[in-house]
Parts: C-alpha cells; sequence; structure tokens
C-alpha cells in the first residue's frame, strides 16, 4: 500500500524528547547525548577537511557522519514509536524532517509528499531544503561550485530514513545554494531504484569505509573475494582503517571477534590490497586438522614419510608462498602443534614430514581466534611465546550486535544476492521482519544475518516479501520472547507481559500506613520525601533527584512550583521544566 506522507507538525511532542541538565553537562534527545556546537567552528573544521584531504575525501567522511547521526535517531525514533506496522513507520519517517530542524541544520518544504510503500520496499520523495547551515558554509569558505555541498544534510537523510524503513535510502541533492540555485532540493530513492534507474551510479559509494570495501550492490555482483563486505558503523569503519594502515607492511596480523563477524572476510580484503595482492592466499582451519595431521598440513610430506604417503605434496606454508597464509581458529591447535608452528613463524623455514631440505618460504601469517588468547596463555591452553609472535598487530572485530548500523545494508546485500541465486523477485522484507532484525540478538553475527535471509528467500512467495514467519523459523529467540504459531498459521510475538510487580516489605506497608494517617495529603507526602532527600544531599538538587530517581527537570519543577506557592521563588531553582516522565512516583 502506497502512503503519502507529509513531515510531522507535532514539534512539540518531539521537542519534549530534548532535555537539557546544565549541572550535569548533558544535553539529551531520545536518551542519546547530544552537543550543542558552535556552527562557525563546525563550518571551519569542515573546510580544514576540504583543503587537507580534497572535496571528494571530505564529502565522503561528512556524509559517513551525517548518516551516523540520522541513524541514531531514526532507530530511537522507530524504538520509541515501535514502528512494526506500515502506519507506524509512516509516522515515524514524516517526524524525520523536524527533528532535523529542531536540531538546526536545514528547514525542510516538501514539494509533493513522501510515498512511501514499506510491503514492496519502495520509496520516493521530494524536498526544498531552506537556509542549509552546510550550504552557506561552503558557499562562503569555497566558492559557488559546481557539485551540491549539503553532505552532511545529506547523510542524515539516508541514515534516518534508512534506519525507521529498514530499507537502504539514498537522497540525492539536484539543486544547491552552493551551485548558484536560490535554494536546495532532494530527490530520495531506494538504493535499489536509484541503481536500476542509473546502471552507472553508486549512491552508496560514501558508505565504503575504505576502497577494498564494497558498497550495496542489488545486482548481486561484488569485487572478487569481497562478497558481502558492506558496513557504515564506527566500528567496522575503525577496522578497515586498521587493515588499510597495515596492509602495505608484512607484520603479522591478528584478528578477533565472535564467530561469524567476518574475520576471514577481513583477512582477504587484508591480502587483496597488499603487495601480495597477486600471490596466493591460503587459507587453514586449525581447528579441522586432526592433531596427528598438523605438521603435514602445514608444511607438507615427503613419499614414503609413512604408510599411506605415496607421493610428495607440499604444505600450506609452500602453497603460500609470495602471498598471505590464513590460520584461522589458531586457538584451536594442540600445543605440541603450537610449538612446530612457533619455529615456522619464526625463522620461516621448516622441513617436510619425513624429509631432511630445510625449505624457506616467503609468506605473511594473518592469524584469527573467536576466543581471547591472553585468557588462553593464563589457563595454560595456549604458549606464550606463540601469542606474542602473532600479536604483532591486534584487530578487534565488533559482533553484530553492536553495530546495528549495518543490519538495513547487509540485508540488502544478501537479499538481492540471495534472489539471484534462486531466481526470486521479492519486494523486500515486511515492517515487522525489519524490525524483529533489530530486535535479535545476533548470536551467529554476520554468517547467521546472511543465512536468515537466504532462508526467507527461499520461504516467500514470488513477488511477495519476506515475514517475520520466513526469517525466524529455527527457533531463534528475540530479546528472550519467543514467536509463537497464530491463529492464521503465522508466526506472532506473544504481547509483552506486563511489568511484574515486586514483593511488598511489611516494613514498608506499615511505614505508608502511618504517613497516611500523619499528613494531610499527598502532596504533603512528596514534599516531605522531597525535603529528606535534600537534607540528606545537603541540599545538593542533583544528587537529590538521584536519590529518588527522578529526572533533575522533575525536581526544579517541584522546587519552583512549591516556591511559586510560598511566592518567592529559591535562587538556586531554574525555571519550571514538565516532568520528563509521567511514570515516574512524583510525577502521578
Amino acid at each position: 500500500m502506497i502512503r503519502a506522507i507529509t513531515p510531522s507538525d507535532d514539534t512539540r511532542a518531539l521537542a519534549a524528547h530534548l532535555h537539557f541538565a546544565p549541572e550535569s553537562g548533558h544535553i539529551r534527545l531520545f536518551d542519546q547525548r547530544m552537543l550543542l556546537m558552535h556552527a562557525d567552528a563546525l563550518a571551519g573544521l569542515r573546510r580544514e577537511l576540504v583543503a587537507r584531504l580534497g572535496l571528494a575525501p571530505a564529502r565522503e567522511l561528512l556524509m559517513r557522519m551525517g548518516w551516523q547521526q540520522g541513524f541514531e535517531d531514526g532507530q530511537r525514533v522507530r524504538q520509541r514509536m515501535d514502528a512494526r506496522t506500515p502506519q507506524a513507520v509512516a509516522q515515524a519517517l514524516a517526524m524525520g524532517p523536524r527533528l532535523r530542524e529542531i536540531e538546526g541544520f536545514v528547514r525542510h518544504q516538501p514539494v509533493e509528499a513522501m510515498q512511501l510503500d514499506v510491503e514492496h520496499g519502495r520509496f520516493w520523495g521530494d524536498f526544498l531544503w531552506h537556509d542549509s547551515w552546510e550550504a552557506q558554509a561552503h558557499l562562503a569558505h569555497c566558492g559557488p561550485g559546481s557539485e551540491p555541498a549539503c553532505w552532511t544534510v545529506t547523510g542524515y537523510a539516508d541514515g534516518y530514513s534508512t534506519a525507521v524503513t529498514g530499507v537502504p535510502i539514498h537522497w540525492r541533492e539536484v539543486e544547491c545554494v552552493a551551485t548558484g540555485h536560490a535554494c536546495c532540493r532532494v530527490e530520495g530513492r531506494t538504493l535499489a531504484d536509484w541503481q536500476a534507474h542509473d546502471a552507472e551510479a553508486d549512491p552508496g559509494a560514501y558508505l565504503r569505509a575504505d576502497s577494498f570495501v564494497s558498497a550495496p550492490d542489488t545486482t548481486g555482483a561484488a569485487a572478487p573475494g569481497l562478497a558481502g563486505f558492506v558496513g557504515a558503523s564506527a566500528g567496522f569503519n575503525a577496522v578497515a582503517h586498521l587493515v588499510r594502515k597495515v596492509a602495505p607492511t608484512d607484520s603479522t596480523v591478528l584478528f578477533r571477534g565472535e564467530s561469524g563477524v567476518g574475520k576471514e572476510c577481513f583477512a582477504r580484503a587484508l591480502h587483496g590490497v597488499s603487495p601480495r595482492a597477486a600471490g596466493p592466499f591460503i587459507a587453514v582451519n586449525c581447528a579441522a586438522i586432526p592433531p596427528d595431521l598438523v605438521e603435514a598440513e602445514l608444511f607438507g610430506v615427503e613419499r614414503g614419510a609413512y604408510t599411506g604417503a605415496e607421493r610428495s605434496r607440499p604444505g600450506r606454508f609452500e602453497r603460500a608462498h609470495g602471498g598471505t597464509l590464513f590460520l584461522d581458529e589458531v586457538s584451536s591447535l594442540a600445543l605440541a602443534a603450537q610449538g612446530k608452528l612457533l619455529r615456522a613463524l619464526q625463522e620461516r623455514e621448516f622441513e617436510r614430514v619425513g624429509g631432511t631440505e630445510l625449505r624457506r618460504v616467503d609468506v605473511r601469517i594473518v592469524a584469527a581466534a573467536n576466543v581471547d588468547l591472553r585468557e588462553e596463555v593464563a589457563a595454560g591452553r595456549f604458549r606464550r611465546d606463540l601469542f606474542y609472535r602473532l600479536n604483532v598487530f591486534p584487530i578487534e572485530i565488533p559482533p553484530l550486535r553492536q553495530r546495528p548500523e549495518d543490519i538495513a545494508l547487509l540485508v540488502a546485500h544478501f537479499l538481492a544476492r540471495s534472489s539471484r541465486r534462486f531466481g526470486k523477485t521479492l519486494q523486500g522484507l515486511s515492517p515487522q521482519a525489519a524490525g524483529a532484525l533489530h530486535d535479535y540478538d545476533w548470536p551467529g553475527n554476520v554468517r547467521e544475518l546472511e543465512n536468515m535471509i537466504e532462508r526467507g528467500v527461499i520461504l516467500a512467495d514470488e513477488g511477495g516479501v519476506i515475514e517475520v514467519q520466513h526469517l525466524f523459523a529455527g527457533g531463534e529467540r528475540l530479546r528472550g520472547r519467543i514467536w509463537r504459531l497464530g491463529r492464521g498459521g503465522a508466526l506472532e510475538q506473544p504481547p509483552a507481559p506486563g511489568p511484574a510487580e515486586p514483593p511488598v516489605d511489611p516494613r514498608a506497608r506499615r511505614l505508608v500506613d502511618q504517613l497516611l494517617e500523619t499528613l494531610p495529603s499527598f502532596d504533603a507526602i512528596e514534599q516531605l520525601l522531597i525535603d529528606r532527600a535534600l537534607q540528606r544531599c545537603e541540599g545538593n538538587v542533583s544528587a537529590a533527584a538521584r536519590l529518588l530517581q527522578v529526572g533533575r527537570g522533575q525536581m526544579d519543577y517541584r522546587l519552583k512550583k512549591r516556591a511559586d506557592a510560598a511566592g518567592a521563588a529559591p535562587a538556586s531553582a531554574p525555571a519550571p521544566q514538565p516532568p520528563e516522565d509521567a511514570s515516574s512516583p512524583l510525577s502521578r
């Protein structure tokens, strides 16, 4: 169903989620910390980036920063509104333009209402942007140019729309004040739609953390060895940066991360951008080699070395000569095998099993472990000297649950690839399915996501959408809650249980009874609590608020209300603010 969406007019409701706490040095929007920055200083930083890096790198960097901001806002709005139905998704999407206005970046004017068809993964939007701080800053520092300059604002729109809808969406600036137009203008479509209309366009290029990272590709194609290598989160970018830094060297690299985070994918990327790219990349799964065959697998065998060795064959070290040897799950090696590996790493020389000839190889070592090797060393299961030989340049890969910004991009890539593989045409994920992916903890990380999307493509009907029951058909649990079979045969989530009533201490009951008998009203009881909290905290309002487990704004509001009733405001109490949380005991 196509829905027409105009920006939300409920500015007051959005502003209610913005809180200032000068005493603690915090500004919070939707429970995330914000910074009130000087526009001129930020514009100056932008100018420095352009001058030092050049237009193209600065544009990609600032668009990624905007994308991260937008995704954070969109994710929190979606969670607050529980946007699992098409109507709720549309409402959350409508808040995006107004939210960016509250943050002071630009004023939106829709040329036409946004069109959203969540069920079929379709989106279209057309906006005029007035008073864009970024366009004005670019014009002041760089003068008129030939390319649009609202990079941060565009990236924000991409990230927010993607987080809310669960579908990668890109806004393209088609007119800009920095190029001589009266105002800026943007058009929004899904990444798939942009690529379908312009095969040479790469609207997601700025999401690449570095030159080896492939952007989301709806055709299913990817650079050799880099399939599925997409991401825009800070954690992903940090890993990509480290890989780029160490790639030109011959240093040993140790990847650490949970199973399924993409350690081998990063290892292949490292090899692909290194000077050894033309050489072989040999991967060894150390956990799959029986202990008595480790030496033969790594170093090779001479004919007649043991029963069944009918011919000589090279080991993995020899096969990787001139290239990279990847030792996956290196912690699985037995201690005896670790000692043999250590000498080969130190000297880059070895003998084949049953041989006497000393062989030397030119090979780069890249290892990976899904456990903490320091803990393994402390437990006596891993050699300390081998650990220090491998731990030259460690890189920690964060799990998928710590980088939810990457989920929508990975879903788009895996969906396109699986659809092509199975010859199916699908319209994407339903809002419920997209929301469920963000609610899941991902113990299997990226590999599990890829398998789940493949399962969904197989189960979904031709031309339809992937539903929750298509994805979570393997016994997965969402945040501790189990999906069940509904009356219509589809999986559904049981209603969330209400908050459990804590057991009441009999002493607390007696105390409440005494208060009710002694004090004349609820206001008097409330005031007694506030006064006692202030006494215990020696007049520190913030500390008293924490003691009562209420917001500082609530305390200020009640102190000011009491002062007004008494005819004199206390000097330390700021202007009254509405209560932050209506569920608090003091707000009832």
